[in-house]
């Protein structure tokens, strides 16, 4: 009970500070896919939102969404989603991230707990009827990732938000 009342709370946070964003914003639409949307909602009829991984293949409500692909892998593994509408979704599960210490190569992979909420608006190319997300905002509930910033200074913020719009290619 404890714990749905953490992420509902959470949830309503991150929409209100979504809604001020403006979620009604496009945002460019470069991601070009014809990949079949997969997730629990795949047979949901038009229009759908949807999330573009780093291979640009939709999904709705994946239980994995990566984004960044390659050495500097990160991720969201094991999703719960307790919402997935329109104007936004949201769930919790674990983050993840390859560390590259010593390399990538031989990094660690490092997890987290973490509420994710997916919002905005952009297109997906090539399928008019569908909008996908724009941005991912991370939320830490317990340990939280480093963020390295310049002249090598660490933060450990409680959020983190990215474009989910930029091209992987």
């Amino acid at each position: 009970m404890k714990r749905r009342l953490v992420i509902t709370a959470a949830t309503a946070v991150l929409a209100a500070a979504g809604l001020g964003a403006g979620l009604g914003l496009s945002g460019g639409a470069n991601a070009a896919t014809t990949a079949p949307v997969t997730g629990r909602a795949a047979a949901a009829k038009s229009p759908g939102y949807v999330v573009l991984d780093c291979s640009f293949k939709p999904a709705i409500e994946p239980s994995t969404y990566v984004w960044t692909c390659a050495d500097y892998g990160t991720g969201i593994q094991d999703m719960r989603w307790t919402s997935w509408t329109a104007h936004l979704a949201s769930g919790y599960g674990t983050f993840w991230e390859n560390d590259c210490t010593p390399n990538c190569a031989a990094g660690k992979i490092l997890r987290y707990p973490v509420l994710a909420t997916f919002w905005g608006s952009a297109a997906v190319q090539g399928h008019p009827a569908d909008r996908r997300y724009a941005q991912l905002t991370l939320v830490f509930p317990g340990n939280r990732p480093p963020v390295y910033g310049p002249n090598g200074t660490v933060s450990y913020p409680l959020t983190q938000t990215f474009a989910t719009n930029y091209d992987h290619r």
